[in-house]
């Protein structure tokens, strides 16, 4: 499943819209999941801790993404790091 977040925005920022995100995406999820980043400009951490963990953790820990700016590459990195988790850039 692909899932494309330039539907929520073109800056992904704040851990109550990455809530919301997250409770509208989770009943429609099916595994595995592909994060498409095309058109996003910057996603910020409190976004990403609430979304990419909640599905990594669902896929073994791992998460894949594509088309990931270099903004959005950046934060993605920083989140592996804090929550122990892989990111396979999907081509």
């Amino acid at each position: 499943m692909i899932i494309e977040l330039k539907k929520y925005g073109l800056i992904l920022t704040g851990r109550p819209f990455g809530q919301k995100v997250m409770q509208e995406l989770e009943p429609l999820l099916e595994y595995p999941v592909v994060l498409d980043f095309t058109g996003t400009l910057s996603m910020g951490s409190s976004f990403g801790d609430e979304v990419v963990p909640k599905i990594a953790k669902k896929q073994s820990g791992t998460i894949s993404v594509r088309n990931a700016n270099k903004v959005v590459w950046s934060c993605l990195e920083r989140l592996a790091e804090d929550h122990g988790i892989h990111i396979i850039k999907d081509l």
